[in-house]
């Protein structure tokens, strides 16, 4: 234990090393000691021995004040605030303000916990521990392809909307969600349309994102719309399915963000679109025999999830 004025002395060789060892015991020690270093500069350490468990402070900024930074128990050193974690935890980091002390939150987003995981099905989702954050990501189901009346070809169904958000979440809490069904195909004959993608739904708290399901295709008309979604960071449309008309083949489906269409048909039953939200195809024919249309692509949820 050592404290020194900062100074090496104007002096004979013996005076002057003995000042220079002095002071570098200083440095070396973090100045400590039961009082104070009379002479002091900011940012400068020292060790308080003065109480039952040794006290890191360090000099503020304006050179006024000492702040404490932690107490040194042994072999072990407790901070007065929380370090930033090694697992990934939201992590802390010092401020001084030239009279106090204090630990302030960082409230980004941290490390990625595990690989994104995908949800298909099911109702609740349950954040992992150390989790304080996640990117949701959703896309309704795609809408069913028409079928055709054995002479024209049918629309093909839209596909579902793409929705994301960052939420801030609690480990261990569980969240609801839906998955989107896609549409069921048309049927064949005149009344042959096809039925509309469900919504995909995440709620937390009071809020819930909506990737909405693709519409239907119908006999002879334009292509099904893809769906639309409310309350995302980011809400994209799903893409609008194909054409189908007597001199055509059947439209194809429309494209999501995960999932690509399903393409038309020739004088065939339309393609089921993908899964991830595809819109599906369009029945066909030009050979006077009826056909159906492709089932849409059930939606599905993507979640990162952040420490």
């Amino acid at each position: 234990m050592a404290q020194a004025d900062q100074t090496v002395q104007n002096a004979t060789f013996p005076t002057v090393r003995a000042d220079i060892n002095n002071n570098l015991a200083a440095l070396f020690t973090d100045s400590s000691g039961a009082t104070a270093p009379t002479v002091t500069v900011a940012f400068q350490d020292w060790i308080d021995t003065s109480g039952a468990n040794p006290l890191w402070k360090k000099r503020n900024a304006a050179n006024n004040a000492w702040i404490t930074v932690a107490t040194i128990t042994g072999s072990a050193i407790a901070f007065e605030g929380t370090l930033p974690s090694q697992t990934g935890n939201a992590g802390e980091y010092l401020t001084t303000d030239g009279t106090v002390a204090s630990w302030a939150s960082i409230t980004a987003a941290g490390q990625l916990l595990r690989a994104p995981q995908v949800l298909t099905s099911g109702v609740s989702y349950t954040a992992p521990a150390n989790c304080t954050a996640i990117y949701v990501e959703a896309v309704g189901g795609g809408g069913g392809g028409s079928g055709t009346n054995g002479t024209g070809g049918g629309s093909g169904g839209g596909a579902g909307g793409y929705c994301a958000k960052y939420f801030t979440v609690v480990a261990a809490v569980s969240y609801t969600y839906a998955i989107g069904a896609g549409g069921a195909g048309g049927p064949s004959g005149f009344a042959g349309s096809g039925s509309a993608g469900g919504n995909t739904t995440f709620t937390v708290g009071g809020t819930t994102i909506t990737a909405g399901g693709g519409a239907g295709g119908v006999l002879e008309a334009s292509g099904a719309a893809g769906g639309t979604c409310t309350n995302g960071d980011m809400n994209i449309a799903g893409g609008g399915g194909g054409s189908g008309n007597t001199s055509r083949p059947g439209g194809a489906g429309g494209n999501s963000f995960f999932g690509g269409g399903a393409p038309g048909r020739l004088d065939s039953n339309g393609f089921a679109g993908t899964s991830g939200g595809g819109g599906s195809g369009g029945g066909s024919s030009n050979s006077f025999t009826d056909r159906t249309g492709g089932a849409g692509g059930a939606g599905l949820i993507r979640i990162w999830e952040f420490s």
